[in-house]
């Protein structure tokens, strides 16, 4: 496809206790996350500070538990987009059980939002090539595109085979997370655990590398992530670290690079492409 650059700002909305490592048990502890509203708040303040734009993609059951979650992102300009409803991993359900946690958070994010919902991002970055089932079923319903498939080998998800720069699959665009290349191997910097370890002057060259190829520099974040002192899962050694490393620091990197980049949502990126790209 043609290539487009730009930064692109994303948050993936849920509480405090959703994830999805082998350890944990099936009905995480769901206590009212109080800081969550704060968090966002916070995002928002950084966003109107710098002139960013994002895109939210919230969970239609975090979105049912915070009245008010929804129209105070969309009211600052922000894309709405969804998260699933239930942060269950789309790979462990059948097709039926995908379209009704969809659809479930398509209710809930339109009514709140009051626009059409074009973006979807699987919870866990739980979704596979050759699960074309789903695909199908984002294109059937009407999305645009997609930011579910992680181009990077972890021991959580991930797929080196998966194109880096965003493809087409059908008519819907995938637009995969940024992630370095060196050689045959690819590294993760730009969200989430990589983002929060790696020192700032790694995650700004990323992303100037990404701007000198004119491809889409991809940031991805949690709202716990700008909060150091939010509630904790009790996990496994390994799992504790990828889940919580370098929570002091993200916030302020965040707000560094909110400074050095002009960041769009990806509704924004969507619109910029030409109308015969490919």
């Amino acid at each position: 496809m043609t290539s487009k650059g730009g930064f692109l700002l994303s948050f993936d909305v849920e509480e405090w206790f959703h994830a999805n490592y082998d350890a944990m048990t099936p009905e995480p502890p769901q206590g009212q996350d109080d800081r969550l509203m704060d968090n966002i708040r916070t995002i928002l303040e950084l966003c109107a500070e710098n002139k960013a734009r994002a895109t939210f993609f919230i969970l239609g059951r975090t979105a049912e538990r915070h009245p008010g979650l929804v129209e105070t992102i969309r009211d600052d300009g922000h894309e709405i987009a969804s998260h699933g409803f239930s942060h269950k991993p789309v790979s462990s359900m059948t097709s039926k059980e995908f379209e009704a946690d969809l659809d479930r958070s398509l209710d809930v994010l339109r009514t709140r939002a009051g626009t059409e919902i074009v973006g979807y991002r699987a919870p866990s970055w739980s979704v596979r090539r050759d699960m074309n089932w789903f695909f199908d079923i984002l294109e059937n319903r009407g999305f645009l595109y997609d930011s579910s498939l992680f181009p990077a080998k972890t021991y959580l998800y991930g797929d080196n085979r998966t194109p880096r720069f965003p493809f087409r699959i059908g008519r819907l665009l995938e637009i995969p997370p940024s992630t370095l290349s060196f050689g045959r191997r690819r590294m993760p910097f730009s969200g989430g655990a990589a983002f929060r370890v790696w020192p700032y002057a790694l995650l700004r060259a990323g992303l100037a590398r990404f701007e000198r190829r004119n491809r889409p520099g991809i940031v991805y974040l949690h709202p716990r992530e700008v909060d150091s002192g939010g509630p904790r899962l009790s996990l496994p050694l390994r799992d504790r670290i990828v889940h919580y490393a370098g929570l002091k620091t993200a916030r302020k990197k965040l707000s560094r690079l909110l400074a050095a980049f002009p960041f769009i949502s990806f509704r924004d990126y969507m619109d910029s492409l030409p109308n015969d790209t490919p």
